[in-house]
């Protein structure tokens, strides 16, 4: 399954990559699917195989033997890795626990409580099945302008189903603990989420001059550092800002549809195409054996 997932991963990120090499930022769908993949990507194995390839010679099966110490190495990455999902669970729930409910925000059917949250640099989009919204202590000493932005942009990640997407992503992390590139793409959905929410909220009405003067003042407060709004690196709210500024070039629908096409048929293909099986062996009957040991040898004497 390793060999198989790494071959994958490979292809998704250099898809993901083709699809993102004018605008990273533009369609996160692509980068869903093949965290969703990955992370599903041991049970696709349990469909049905197509035997087309050649039975591998017994020299590459003699070389084959020499990994199987490499799904225990996985399985002990993967128990320690999960300890960080555990952490997170644990975090959340004394967020909650140690948080103050100061309001809601609804948008259509969806609420999410808003809760006050000391001690906490930022605002910040929380939970799958009961969404909240994290606010810092300095919550009521801005402006109401500020106070409107913050919401609005947390609530489009409710809307959008982020907090479960970074889930997958997680999850994808921790069942492929030692691949790169899957921490790469799950870090490009987080910069695509972001991306996507402030360009929703401009094409809603909202001024990208008045937006961009909030993200700078939330970076410039003394108490809340430039991941204010779930941006994580310090380059993020200059490409955000700049991102509102310009235009942003577009790609062809019809690509990333085509990627996500190749990028069903790739995982497809990995698990389902295997060697033949080796050919049987033929059977020799008990009597014919019995008759051949007790032949004489030399017939002619």
């Amino acid at each position: 399954m390793l060999l198989p997932a790494i071959a994958f991963s490979l292809t998704a990120t250099v898809f993901v990559w083709w699809a993102g090499r004018r605008d990273h930022a533009k369609d996160p769908r692509l980068t869903v699917l093949a965290l969703v993949l990955l992370l599903v990507f041991p049970l696709l194995f349990f469909l049905p195989k197509w035997q087309i390839l050649p039975h591998p010679d017994e020299a590459v099966e003699v070389q084959e033997t020499l990994w199987n110490l490499l799904p225990w190495i996985w399985a002990i990455g993967v128990a320690v890795a999960s300890l960080r999902l555990f952490a997170a669970l644990t975090i959340l729930n004394r967020w909650r626990r140690d948080s103050e409910r100061i309001g809601v925000r609804e948008s259509g059917d969806l609420i999410a409580d808003v809760r006050l949250l000391k001690h906490h640099p930022g605002p910040v989009a929380a939970g799958i099945f009961k969404p909240v919204i994290f606010v810092p202590e300095e919550w009521h000493s801005w402006p109401p302008e500020t106070q409107e932005a913050v919401l609005a942009h947390e609530m489009k990640h409710h809307q959008r189903r982020d907090p479960l997407m970074r889930a997958v992503a997680s999850a994808a992390c921790t069942l492929h603990w030692f691949n790169p590139l899957v921490w790469w793409m799950a870090r490009r959905l987080g910069d695509q989420c972001e991306f996507a929410c402030d360009e929703a909220l401009v094409a809603e009405g909202m001024r990208a001059d008045r937006y961009a003067n909030v993200l700078c003042d939330l970076a410039a407060a003394k108490h809340s550092p430039a991941t204010a709004l779930a941006m994580a690196h310090e380059s993020g709210l200059e490409a955000r800002v700049k991102r509102m500024f310009s235009k942003v070039p577009t790609s062809p629908r019809w690509i990333v549809s085509t990627l996500i096409v190749l990028t069903l048929l790739t995982a497809l293909g990995l698990v389902v195409i295997r060697p033949a099986d080796p050919p049987a062996k033929t059977t020799v009957p008990m009597d014919e054996i019995r008759t051949r040991l007790d032949a004489n040898p030399f017939p002619g004497e």
